[in-house]
């Protein structure tokens, strides 16, 4: 069993950074509880001992840098070297559906050979090229929006479809009424 008891900082830094770090790895969709632990408490060994170097950084701040450079050097390992690599390894990861299909292969060794095939064929573009065009200047017609309103001749016409209303509705009521009588 790994057993984590980090010499610097308190034990409530050291939560904080845990539960960081378990919201951050949800954010990705990694739910397997177990193997969502052991990648949490790998990353936080690892921020302990920089930690110990260097105390006058926050747990949590190490811990997520830890966990970016840990994701990142295993992206490079499926994908290669990119200019976006952390960016492009976790849309390529959440495009493929890994979570749902492999759920205990993030930051795992040794990587299904089905998986590492998809994410290497995902190709992720920003969208279209960009194409030149020019936009002719036209003036903004907005309608009905700013024409004058004759209040009274709105309440005039409101005032009438009520009345019109009330009066269709007394005559339905009254012919129900006529045939539940009788």
């Amino acid at each position: 069993m790994n057993t984590f008891f980090p010499v610097t900082a308190s034990e409530a830094e050291w939560n904080a950074a845990y539960y960081r770090l378990e919201d951050y790895f949800r954010s990705l969709r990694v739910v397997n509880k177990v193997h969502q632990s052991q990648l949490i408490l790998h990353i936080l060994e690892a921020a302990a001992a920089r930690h110990a170097t260097d105390t006058s950084r926050n747990p949590t701040e190490l811990a997520m840098e830890e966990a970016r450079s840990t994701m990142n050097q295993w992206f490079e390992g499926i994908l290669g070297v990119r200019e976006r690599l952390g960016v492009e390894g976790v849309l390529a990861y959440l495009a493929v559906d890994a979570p749902s299909r492999w759920p205990t292969t993030f930051l795992s060794e040794e990587v299904p050979a089905e998986f590492l095939h998809e994410m290497q064929e995902s190709d992720l573009r920003a969208g279209p090229d960009l194409a030149v065009s020019s936009m002719v200047p036209r003036a903004i017609d907005v309608g009905a929006l700013l024409t004058p309103v004759n209040l009274p001749e709105v309440l005039e016409k409101a005032r009438t479809s009520i009345a019109i209303f009330a009066m269709v509705l007394l005559a339905a009521l009254s012919v129900s009424l006529f045939f539940i009588m009788h």
